[in-house]
């Protein structure tokens, strides 16, 4: 669901490129030079089959790259910050929140082994 909404977020400007209507004018270079980053990063992750915290599929292109990494935002956020600290920033930013203040402290009883490892 969270992907789906990604993606209908990317398309409000026409198009599906991974670059939604950001909130500040100012946030296009930063948003393009981190994304473009570890977009092509998990590209050469996948390729070699060492896609850990974001999910391969973001590989496709940098529209669902957006939608992954939003998922993973709201779904992993700890995991994503420790490992794509400048694209957890980035969604940060865009979303206006910080959901890795509220996700439960690794370790803790009732988390996935996935939502630790990463």
């Amino acid at each position: 669901m969270l992907h789906d909404f990604a993606n209908q977020l990317d398309q409000e400007n026409g198009d599906a490129d991974g670059v939604p209507e950001l909130p500040r004018r100012g946030m296009y270079t930063a948003w393009g030079r981190v994304l473009a980053v570890d977009f092509h990063e998990l590209v050469a992750e996948s390729a070699e089959g060492r896609a850990e915290v974001l999910d391969a599929y973001g590989a496709t292109n940098p529209a669902e790259f957006f939608a992954v990494a939003t998922e993973t935002f709201f779904e992993r956020p700890r995991a994503l910050a420790a490992e794509h600290p400048a694209l957890y920033e980035q969604l940060e930013l865009y979303d206006q929140q910080d959901p890795a203040l509220l996700a439960p402290p690794v370790g803790s009883v009732g988390l996935d082994r996935e939502d630790v490892v990463g």
